[in-house]
């Protein structure tokens, strides 16, 4: 009844003519070997076909083209074999297939022997083939009978090589001849599909070569003969063939006397032609020797010879009696005298028949034993060989399943971009995995449908139909309920079993993609389900509970990247909302500020003028202009204006915060001796210091040190911080200003005094706008903005400040300042090791002006003409500095700062403004530039600019430098 209903399957399919190969289907659709889709072990064929035609490929081949060419014949063979196989576990070799011991399916057969046809050129192979195929077990077994007796056994052996998938047919058997037909199981139909006609054909060339080949084989004799009756090529139901032989050569009495007498028989010498399908038995002279004494045992020649002396005996008794009677009975006629001497001989004969005959039941009976004990033996060790090749099949299929995995794993934990994980998923199931279609799809747990599919191995069309589709899932028990809204894995090995229960859209879609096995798990994180991962394949059954234990796998590795995914997501539209947030937020904290500084710097103007007026009466009353005072009026009035200087330096520190904010802190760099420098602000100091009976003291090296600074914010500094010593250190103690040089880039100043010191809590918050640490020094007032100013006006001449300090012990605040360079550079041409120089500069004069003049400096320069070309450029090549312009197209030039600072923070960049947009400049120092030029800009300023940011030489470290000035730039 099965083959019944796969044969009307199989009358479904539109059958192709015989010029139409199997190889027009692209890939194997049923497993080579192994265990099949219903978990059988595949036993359609046996290994000793395949192997015979392998084998006959390479020697045909390397008859043609030496040894080496038929090596490399078996080798295309296999892969060609194996770019019709999807899943790599089951990919041969060379050695698989000259394997006896295994079985391969029909299908397989088919596409190995096209292409063996293929590759020799020779559309006999198959046939010649099949006359290679000897077992030297059967051949010994088959020995003892004749050929009429072996064809007569023609389905016990096609059962031994074709187990199943094949139904043999003895018609009718002579002495010289036999009808013998074959029928191809509806599995084998199946697996040939529309291509039966041309499978057919070649498995009957296979078969009839190995029926020609039988006499040849078995008792050396001319092979056999064929003639076709009928067909399955020819749409036949059998296959029907006569085959013909000759008969076993006839000796004469003399030579089967001497046979008997002797106990052997001459060697029948086997069968030698030149034809070019027939090829002779295999094996060396010892083998046959070794044959033909096991076949000598079991034939009996001892007892041979014993009979014939029983013969021989009874002739003599005869003889004797016949002479004895005739000299006793003279008168006796010869008939008596005859039939008394062959009275002997006649019961010598009949012992003889008797013990022939029982020997023969004998023999019989061990012949029968050891052809069952060998069968058996060849079964056992066959069906070892077979599981020992699935357990190694499985172990390949494992060994490739956990491949992919970790592979899927790290692919999968490579992006947080929906799509593109979506995308490596379905590849992933369907490239290394194997499965014929991957498909993924999302639940909306609230309106309880399945929406956005992804599905891959489909045409477009069926993906654009698979993507719009919303499919309500209500029902618990259905198909798609058990997976998403119970939760569980499913496995269908068959779609019409769940055909009723399926969705009409899900029918449709296995409709038109001809799915008849899937396995559906759900994408769980948490107890949520997110949606389901499907795989299917086009057989039913060849999906197993390994497949759906592996996607179960598969599916909590997606579940997690999908969800992490998706809290990316979330994490960006979060992250803009709030970027759009802080940039209004920003916008509005900006123009607060920007209202601030206005109101300070209107303020503090509109204080100074009756400051000015409070302070100058304030010293007319001291002059005694307005006549004499009391010493306790004169001590008032000396406090009134002490206050009045105090708040004018309220009012000048508020007026220096309000233009740094603004950028319009102006700085007019020069040439400054700083020993000099540093005594003429403490002079300013000495009558301070002399009040409190404290030691000012200035250390200054004997050579000039060099700066390149403004030199009226320098004394501003270097005022502040030693007025700063002088106030908080007690009456009777001392500070010391050091000037020394610290490197070849820089000179450095320290101011330490011996007061109560800083708290090690507040050494860095000290240089903070309006901080004042009011516990430790109480006793001073101020606003808390001389040391935040201090740290801004050295960070913009390019320097740095630090405080150290030891409870007790007093504090030392010192600060850089850049030395002028004096350091000789190369002119003309750059070499291969001077410093690269990017130009950024879309005005073709001013960028023709920078490459010459700092090519003349000895520099390499390379230039870009818009922004998106200077960060294309920056990223794949690299700089020692970089001259940016503020106003370039494309991408200004504070965006373009603002994202190679994301990647590079140590290339010096220099901003140029023109001179209207210093405000954006100044910016850009905060943003990681390290100075700016203000055009118009000269060839000294340049040249400054370039030799102290751009040398190899040591230069501030970049978090100093970070938003520092340089030589040559204008602020």
């Amino acid at each position: 009844m099965p083959d019944e209903v796969e044969l009307k399957t199989q009358a479904g399919h539109e059958l192709l003519p015989k010029d139409r190969t199997i190889l027009d289907r692209e890939f194997m659709e049923f497993r080579p070997f192994g265990l099949d889709e219903k978990g059988h072990t595949i036993r359609d064929l046996s290994g000793m076909n395949i192997k015979a035609v392998v084998v006959y490929l390479e020697k045909s081949q390397s008859l043609a083209g030496g040894v080496s060419a038929g090596t490399q014949a078996v080798e295309e063979l296999c892969q060609l074999l194996n770019q019709r196989i999807k899943d790599p576990v089951y990919h041969v070799t060379p050695k698989l297939l000259k394997n006896a011991w295994n079985s391969y399916s029909y299908e397989f057969t088919a596409y190995l022997y096209e292409f063996c046809e293929r590759l020799s050129g020779n559309p006999q192979l198959v046939f010649q083939g099949g006359m290679e195929k000897a077992s030297s077990v059967m051949q010994v077994l088959a020995r003892p009978f004749s050929l009429a007796q072996i064809y007569g056994m023609f389905p016990y052996f096609g059962n031994k090589f074709a187990s199943g998938s094949v139904k043999f047919r003895v018609v009718e058997v002579t002495p010289t001849s036999a009808t013998l037909a074959m029928k191809f199981s509806g599995r084998t139909l199946r697996q040939f599909g529309p291509y039966r006609r041309r499978c057919a054909h070649l498995m009957c060339q296979a078969a009839q070569g190995i029926m020609a080949a039988v006499p040849v084989r078995v008792h050396g004799l001319p092979p056999a003969t064929l003639t076709d009756l009928s067909c399955i090529a020819n749409d036949d139901e059998w296959c029907q063939w006569t085959i013909r032989w000759q008969t076993e050569r006839q000796g004469t009495w003399r030579d089967r006397m001497w046979q008997m007498a002797a106990g052997q028989g001459e060697e029948r010498r086997p069968y030698s032609h030149e034809q070019p399908q027939v090829v002779r038995a295999k094996g060396t002279a010892g083998d046959r020797e070794r044959e033909i004494a096991q076949i000598r045992a079991l034939t009996g020649a001892t007892p041979v010879q014993r009979h014939v002396k029983w013969s021989l005996s009874g002739a003599l008794a005869g003889l004797i009696l016949a002479v004895g009677f005739r000299v006793m009975n003279p008168v006796a006629s010869l008939g008596e005298v005859i039939l008394l001497g062959l009275t002997p001989m006649l019961m010598a004969g009949i012992l003889i028949n008797r013990n022939l005959r029982l020997e023969s039941q004998q023999r019989e009976a061990l012949i029968q034993e050891q052809i069952t004990f060998v069968e058996s033996r060849h079964e056992e060790l066959r069906e070892a060989y077979l599981a020992q090749e699935l357990t190694r099949v499985e172990l390949r299929r494992k060994v490739v399943q956990l491949t992919a995995l970790q592979r899927a794993g790290l692919l999968f934990s490579s992006t947080l971009d929906r799509e593109a994980l979506m995308q490596k998923v379905l590849e992933a199931l369907t490239s290394d995995l194997q499965y014929d279609r991957a498909m993924i799809s999302f639940f909306d747990p609230v309106r309880q449908v399945v929406m956005d599919t992804r599905v891959l191995g489909v045409s477009p069309e069926i993906q654009a139909f698979v993507r719009a589709r919303e499919i309500p899932v209500t029902d618990p028990m259905s198909p798609e309920g058990i997976v998403l809204l119970q939760g569980q894995p499913l496995l269908v090995g068959d779609a019409q079993a769940v055909w009723d229960r399926l969705h009409p859209l899900n029918q449709r879609f296995a409709l038109l993609t001809q799915t008849k096995a899937w396995v559906a798990v759900p994408l769980k994180v948490k107890d949520r389900v997110l949606g389901s991962l499907m795989v299917d394949r086009i057989q039913a059954h060849s999906l197993t509970q390994d497949d759906l234990e592996l996607m179960m796998t598969v599916a909590h590795q997606v579940a997690i990247a999908l969800d992490n995914a998706s809290a990316y997501e979330q994490i960006e539209d979060l992250n803009m909302g709030l970027e759009v947030k802080v940039r209004e937020r920003t916008f509005e904290l900006e123009q607060a500020d920007r209202l601030l500084s206005q109101f300070l710097s209107l303020v503090s103007h509109e204080l100074k003028t009756p400051l000015t007026s409070i302070k100058g009466f304030l010293q007319n009353l001291l002059d005694g202009l307005t006549g004499p005072l009391n010493e306790k009026q004169e001590r008032y009035l000396s406090r009134m204006l002490d206050n009045s200087d105090r708040l004018i330096r309220m009012i000048e520190a508020l007026l220096d915060r309000t233009r740094i904010q603004s950028g319009r802190l102006d700085l007019v760099p020069g040439e400054i001796e700083l020993g000099h420098c540093v005594a003429d602000a403490l002079e300013q100091l000495r009558l301070l210091a002399q009040a409190k009976q404290q030691t000012l003291e200035a250390v200054t090296p004997s050579a000039p040190l060099m700066v390149w600074a403004d030199r009226d914010r320098l004394i501003q500094i270097v005022t502040n911080l030693a007025q700063n010593a002088v106030k908080f250190t007690p009456e009777g103690g001392s500070t010391i200003v050091t000037v020394r040089q610290e490197n070849q880039t820089l000179a450095g100043v320290s101011v330490r005094d011996t007061g109560p010191g800083i708290p090690a809590e507040f050494l860095d918050q000290i240089f903070d706008p309006f901080f004042r640490a009011k516990q430790v020094r109480s006793g001073i007032k101020g606003l808390g903005l001389g040391l935040s100013i201090v740290r801004t006006l050295v960070e913009l001449q390019g320097g740095t400040i630090t405080a150290r300090s030891e409870p007790g012990q007093g504090a030392e605040l010192s600060f850089t300042i850049p030395l002028l360079p004096t350091i000789g550079l190369p002119r003309g041409s750059a070499s291969v090791e001077a410093p690269r120089i990017l130009i950024v500069e879309n005005d073709p004069e001013i960028r023709q002006f920078l490459q010459d003049r700092l090519r003349a400096m000895g520099y390499r320069v390379q230039s870009a003409l818009d922004g998106v070309q200077a960060v294309e450029v920056m990223r794949g090549e690299r700089f020692q500095g970089m001259i940016l312009n503020v106003g370039i197209p494309s991408r200004d030039g504070m965006d373009v700062l603002r994202q190679i600072r994301t990647w590079d923070q140590q290339v010096p960049i220099v901003m140029v403004a023109e001179s209207d947009a210093k405000e954006s400049a100044v910016s850009a120092i905060g943003m990681g530039a390290q100075a700016y030029m203000l055009k118009p800009f000269d060839v000294d300023e340049l040249q400054r600019v370039a030799d102290y940011w751009f040398r190899t030489f040591e230069r501030p470290s970049s978090e100093s430098a970070g938003e520092s000035s340089l030589p040559g730039s204008v602020r």
